[in-house]
């Protein structure tokens, strides 16, 4: 099983963001695929491909790390990432609350490597993916989102959030996108 350690957005902020995406996917049609509804989230610690006897250890995690406090966000502009020239997502930087988001990823990867000592982590900055790019899309493709986002009056402006829980997400690569599904959380206090 896939799996990956995330605090999900508030739910007006995943609203404001799906409503986003979708005015840009009209304004650049077969350019961008979107998050599934209700999904958009922080992530913290991708584990990957996991055997399905090390789903008790990964749930116990959670535990370890319920003392952690919850903190407030402030979320940047979104942005375009890209990878080898090419746009690869749209996503949103942790601006205000960073060095919290890092403490708890430090924390929660130090936990990852004691239950998992073989499993290879690579922590990235936090950020909020918002979609994707299609598979073909180039440099071209990325300039015109970059353009029809300037014009979106949400995307002008950061959104404030609250890191208050932590969840152990599966997510199944399906033809039409993934399909994610938490197993577990912890409410930060």
């Amino acid at each position: 099983m896939r799996l990956f350690f995330a605090s999900f957005l508030a739910s007006d902020n995943m609203s404001a963001y799906e409503s986003m995406v979708a005015r840009l996917r009209e304004e650049v049609p077969r350019t961008l695929r979107p998050i599934p509804a209700g999904t958009h989230h922080l992530t913290l610690a991708f584990l990957g491909e996991i055997d399905d006897g090390d789903l008790d250890k990964c749930l116990a995690i959670l535990e370890k790390v319920k003392s952690i406090p919850a903190a407030d966000l402030s979320l940047g502009r979104p942005r375009i990432l890209y990878g080898r020239g090419r746009p690869r997502l749209i996503c949103t930087d942790v601006e205000k609350g960073g060095e919290q988001v890092a403490g708890l990823q430090h924390d929660l990867c130090d936990e990852i490597r004691s239950v998992l000592p073989t499993l290879e982590l690579r922590p990235k900055s936090p950020h909020v993916t918002l979609a994707r790019f299609s598979r073909k899309a180039n440099r071209g493709a990325g300039r015109k989102v970059e353009e029809a986002l300037a014009r979106q009056e949400e995307a002008r402006e950061g959104r404030a959030d609250r890191l208050v829980s932590v969840q152990l997400v599966e997510s199944r690569l399906t033809p039409s996108g993934p399909i994610y599904k938490a197993l577990g959380e912890t409410i930060l206090p």
